[in-house]
């Protein structure tokens, strides 16, 4: 009997999805490049800021300025601003040692991090950070026995 003789379709759980994406896929030149594609990026160091995937508009949109909002009306909240800052803070400086990924990738998870920390501070402050919308109260109704 010969390994080659044709069986059932393919079911069940170890069957491919139709449309699966492929990891040969090519890299779209229209949007920022995904995360799959800067992990599967093959140049490091300065290699890797000649062969970038973002465009230099893309670059200058991804590294602009972060402007952080600290309230110092109570003590407490004055000293968990600060080890938020002072951790985000580390977590930049060890991105900014990963001299592998390239200068322009550094710059642009750096200025995310920073992102992330300003959103977090203006929650914590109770604002609404830039580019969220505030959250729709509930309509309360009423019951009519």
């Amino acid at each position: 009997m010969s390994d080659a003789t044709p069986g059932p379709p393919r079911t069940g759980a170890y069957r491919p999805r139709p449309g699966r994406q492929r990891a040969h896929r090519p890299l779209s030149i229209t949007g920022l490049p995904s995360d799959e594609d800067v992990a599967s990026q093959p140049h490091t160091g300065e290699a890797a800021d000649r062969f970038t995937l973002w465009t230099p508009e893309q670059i200058e949109a991804e590294t602009r300025t972060v402007r952080l909002d600290i309230s110092f009306r109570e003590a407490l909240k004055v000293r968990d601003q600060a080890e938020m800052i002072i951790a985000a803070m580390r977590l930049i400086i060890e991105k900014t040692r990963e001299h592998d990924i390239g200068s322009i990738r550094q710059r642009i998870e750096a200025r995310r991090e920073a992102d992330s920390l300003r959103r977090v501070l203006a929650r914590f402050n109770g604002k609404v950070p830039h580019g969220d919308s505030a959250k729709k109260k509930p309509i309360q109704r009423q019951h009519n026995p």
